[in-house]
């Protein structure tokens, strides 16, 4: 069902088409207001438009989903027209005015808490198992790094760096409207090597003691990083592909927990400030493939 929508409103993921539906909704609400003003009624037209205005909210959120925008925007543009649409209503009929003043909080809320608190994100793959699996839904801490500035493309104001160690949601060279999640193995100025299955940074080796093998076969260690403990998984069946980087200052090598079967840094290179999303720091629920949802896995990302 939800393929078949997202190919039906792929060829109206556009910025005209996306601004075209939004003004469409700001034209059915500013409507909704002056009806409301002039005859106090809600005539049976208005909720038809109402509807309308609802399959338009759908539209607009597919072609968010469809180009990966950030969202974060469309809510910073409501918030600003509720906020608006709100004060236009002050002194006059009070079932509208309650009206305007749900809307206004309800969205300004919305954009408070998932524009700089926590955004939920699902797990796409197992490249951080066995910390993170396929179907985990995580919490993105969004302001762990700076306070991002609407309508500027992720810029961040108070930024400050990632830490050696931590679990962060980036948006790789490669593939940059694809969120990717990787932990931080080394920053600027370090030289990272890989051999034999093992990191090397700076010419000291992570030290990872094995503690247990996993119904699949894979091999569980505990690795130590910046005096962070954290649980990596190798296959033996696989063979490494070693290399050396010296990492770029402002860079950050990333790295999947799950070693063998991981697309990162070892691969693609380095990541910059300006790609990371957030740090991953909860897990809320789980929805493993062909399973119900569960809060079996509901914790601290380690």
């Amino acid at each position: 069902m939800l393929e078949v929508f997202f190919s039906l409103i792929t060829p109206l993921a556009n910025i005209f088409w996306f601004s075209l539906l939004n003004l469409g909704i700001c034209l059915i609400s500013i409507h909704w207001i002056y009806v409301r003003n002039q005859t106090g009624e809600n005539p049976k037209h208005h909720r038809a438009l109402q509807s309308i205005g609802l399959v338009l909210a759908l539209l607009a959120i597919g072609i968010l989903w469809v180009k990966q925008w950030n969202i974060g925007d469309l809510l910073a543009f409501y918030t600003v027209f509720s906020g608006v649409v709100y004060l236009s209503t002050l002194n006059r009929d009070k079932n509208v005015l309650k009206e305007a003043r749900g809307w206004f909080l309800s969205i300004l809320f919305v954009f408070v808490i998932r524009g700089y608190i926590y955004e939920p994100w699902q797990i796409p793959s197992s490249s951080m198992k066995p910390n993170l699996e396929i179907g985990d839904f995580v919490l993105v801490n969004r302001n762990a790094y700076g306070l991002e500035i609407p309508f500027t493309g992720r810029a961040k104001i108070l930024s400050r760096s990632p830490e050696i160690g931590e679990v962060v949601v980036f948006f790789p060279p490669h593939k940059p409207t694809t969120p990717f999640v990787k932990r931080v193995i080394a920053k600027g100025g370090d030289r990272v090597t890989y051999a034999n299955k093992k990191y090397f940074v700076n010419g000291n080796e992570l030290e990872a003691s094995f503690f247990s093998e996993d119904i699949s076969g894979g091999n569980l260690f505990y690795e130590q990083n910046n005096n962070i403990s954290y649980v990596i998984r190798k296959i033996p069946s696989r063979p490494a592909v070693n290399g050396s980087w010296e990492i770029p200052e402002g860079s950050f090598f990333v790295s999947g927990d799950n070693r063998d079967n991981s697309s990162d840094s070892r691969e693609w290179g380095y990541i910059t400030e300006d790609v990371i999303w957030g740090r991953a720091d909860f897990i809320w629920m789980s929805w493993p493939q062909s399973n119900f949802p569960n809060f079996s896995r509901v914790g601290k990302v380690e």
